[in-house]
């Protein structure tokens, strides 16, 4: 019996595509300089966190 079922898989997919995507953004605002990047690369990094979250949660309430 596989923990990681394919919700699980789903949502960490989406936690490791936003941060991705803030690592690809805060390397443009490295070469951009622009200092209100960083507001979205802080989103970015706060739906990751709650996609790990969520992913924790499920792959918890599966092993119960």
């Amino acid at each position: 019996r596989s923990l990681l079922n394919s919700t699980v898989k789903a949502v960490l997919t989406r936690g490791l595509r936003a941060v991705l995507m803030a690592f690809f953004l805060f390397i443009a605002r490295a070469f951009l300089t622009w200092p209100w990047l960083a507001f979205i690369i802080a989103a970015f990094l706060i739906y990751a966190c709650g996609c790990f979250a969520y992913a924790g949660f499920l792959a918890w309430v599966k092993r119960l």
